[in-house]
């Protein structure tokens, strides 16, 4: 008991010596692990790095400002694009939709184009540039020129002419009709008596033609009261022929009258 009551107490009569405070490294290796109340906390106290207790620093999901991605929790509650009254994606659709069919146009017209001009036929002497339009003919009335002719004086003095109507051609010839004339030129007209009868005038060319009216009553009329043919070349219209009656026409009696023919009926 001696031996413990030599104990040293100086040490105890020493006056207390407060606890020398330790690192920070140890106070934060040895504390115990306490879970945060409110979450995973921002905290930016930089902590000495360590093996044992890696620090790790997450930001919350609360704060957007801090956070550059997109949590997978998170919904985007931003309205969506429009674009001429669509979304993004149907506008895209419709945009190449038109674009397509644009392109498509246009090549079908190109080569329609191309395969017309191809079928198209060339003529060759023709104006490539313009044509010049076509003058339109003006269409006057034709007036066709009137033919002149003159009656012509076929006077052959002292002669003998039948009738055409002799021939038959327009039929039987009458035994009663006289077609036979003896021709006399330049003398008066027999017609001009005041006991002559004219029967018809018109207008001839010829002499022949004056004495056909007479002989064609006479054909008609199976008769012979036409006796005189008088022709005057130069007369004028409406006549220039005239035939009739006159009775016992002397040739002796009939004064001259240059342009005047006259032809008489053979009564035999």
């Amino acid at each position: 008991m001696s031996s413990q009551a030599s104990i040293d107490f100086s040490s105890m009569d020493a006056p207390q010596r407060e606890p020398q405070r330790l690192s920070a490294l140890y106070q934060y290796h040895n504390a115990p692990e306490v879970a945060p109340a409110h979450g995973l906390e921002y905290d930016d106290t930089v902590y000495p790095s360590s093996d044992k207790y890696p620090v790790i620093r997450e930001t919350p999901s609360y704060d957007p400002s801090n956070y550059k991605g997109k949590h997978s929790f998170q919904t985007d509650s931003r309205p969506p694009r429009i674009i001429f009254g669509m979304k993004v994606r149907t506008f895209l659709v419709v945009a190449l939709v038109v674009t397509l069919i644009t392109v498509g146009a246009a090549v079908g017209g190109a080569v329609g184009g191309k395969s017309m001009r191809e079928n198209v036929p060339v003529f060759t002497g023709l104006n490539a540039t313009s044509p010049s339009p076509t003058a339109t003919p003006t269409i006057s009335a034709f007036s066709a020129p009137t033919p002149t002719y003159t009656p012509l004086s076929t006077c052959q003095n002292h002669t003998s002419y039948s009738s055409l109507y002799a021939l038959g051609s327009l039929g039987p010839v009458p035994a009663t009709a006289r077609l036979n004339y003896t021709l006399y030129c330049n003398l008066t007209n027999p017609l001009s008596q005041p006991s002559a009868n004219k029967i018809a005038q018109a207008y001839t060319y010829s002499f022949s033609d004056c004495i056909e009216v007479c002989a064609g009553y006479n054909f008609w009329n199976a008769g012979s009261n036409c006796t005189v043919a008088a022709y005057q070349p130069t007369g004028g219209r409406p006549g220039n022929c005239w035939v009739g009656f006159a009775d016992a026409v002397a040739v002796g009696s009939l004064a001259a009258d240059p342009g005047m023919d006259v032809a008489l009926l053979d009564m035999l």
